[in-house]
């Protein structure tokens, strides 16, 4: 069986079953969820791993990082190949619900809704492989 994700560049790590790279770890701070995009653009600007096009990830692609089983180790539900940020944003934003933006919460291994200014959660950055 092949295996689901694959460390490459020491930073990023490859998703066998999405197509997608992620950043290993997340932002080094916590930020409110607008704040993220800056976060990606300066990834961008500073080429991270060697690639200019990363992006915030969907709701749906955060949550596919959601293992349905928690790692002893880590205390998570993601793979272990992945730094240990509890709770990372997605891109996603619900307007009807008073400006809350969605997340995925690693530690409980579901995806929330929270008042995107009220929180300060990380920021991993994924981008599609098949740009290189």
């Amino acid at each position: 069986m092949e295996q689901r994700f694959i460390l490459e560049k020491e930073n990023v790590v490859f998703d066998n079953q999405t197509g997608l790279m992620w950043q290993r770890g997340a932002s080094t701070a916590r930020t409110v969820w607008k704040d993220g995009f800056g976060y990606v653009e300066k990834l961008n600007a500073e080429s991270f791993a060697g690639y200019s096009d990363w992006r915030y990830p969907s709701e749906d692609e955060i949550a596919s990082l959601i293992t349905p089983e928690e790692n002893r180790t880590s205390g998570l539900y993601i793979d272990p190949i992945f730094e240990n940020q509890r709770n990372c944003w997605s891109s996603s934003r619900r307007e009807g619900h008073g400006h809350e933006a969605s997340y995925a919460d690693f530690y409980y291994g579901d995806m929330y809704l929270v008042e995107e200014n009220y929180a300060n959660l990380f920021v991993r950055a994924v981008r599609n492989r098949n740009t290189d």
